[in-house]
C-alpha cells in the first residue's frame, strides 16, 4: 500500500487480486463490510448500513480495551467505480460527534486485467488535522485493515 500526505489530505492505494465488483461489493454490502472493516484483531459491529446516494451507515469498531463508533454518510455512489462520503467519528447512540473533525472520504475503483487497484484520498478540515490521522497511526490501521479486505477477498 502507498501512503502520501498533501496538504489536508491522506491519500492511499492498494491493489486487490480480484474483480472490480468483488471489491466494491465489499465496501457496499453490510455482510461483507462487517467481516473486514477493522484492523487485524478488532472486530466491527454494524448497526445501520445503507451504502447509497444520500445513505447512511453508523457502526462500532471494537477492540479489547475499546469501542470507537463512527457514521457515514454517502454522497455519491457510482458502481462500480467511486463512492464519496462524509466520515465522523459518532457517539455509542449514532449521533455525530460535532467536536471532532470530520473527513470527505473519495474511494475510487479501477480494474486492470482481473486486479482491482483502490485508491483512497481522505479531506481533512486543515493539514494539521491531516497530520495528527497520521501521528495517531491511522497508517497502519490502514494497512491492517486492508489485509482484511484481501483476506476476504481471496476466500
Amino acid at each position: 500500500m502507498s501512503v502520501k500526505k498533501d496538504k489536508n489530505r491522506i491519500i492511499f492505494s492498494r491493489t486487490f487480486d480480484a474483480s472490480i465488483d468483488s471489491v466494491f461489493d465489499a465496501y457496499t454490502h453490510k455482510s461483507l463490510f462487517e467481516k473486514w472493516f477493522h484492523p487485524q484483531g478488532t472486530t466491527t459491529k454494524v448497526y445501520e448500513f445503507n451504502a447509497v446516494e444520500g445513505g447512511r451507515a453508523f457502526f462500532a469498531i471494537k477492540t479489547s480495551n475499546m469501542t470507537s463508533y463512527t457514521v457515514s454518510e454517502y454522497q455519491n455512489v457510482k458502481r462500480p467505480h467511486h463512492i464519496e462520503y462524509l466520515d465522523y467519528f459518532a457517539t455509542p447512540q449514532g449521533e455525530k460527534d460535532m467536536s471532532m473533525s470530520k473527513m470527505r472520504i473519495f474511494l475510487d475503483f479501477k480494474e486492470k486485467q482481473g486486479r482491482t487497484t483502490v485508491t483512497s484520498t481522505s479531506v481533512f478540515s486543515t493539514q494539521d488535522a491531516a497530520q495528527q490521522a497520521l501521528d495517531m497511526g491511522v497508517e497502519q490501521g490502514m494497512n491492517s485493515t486492508l489485509d482484511q479486505l484481501e483476506l476476504l477477498l481471496k476466500r
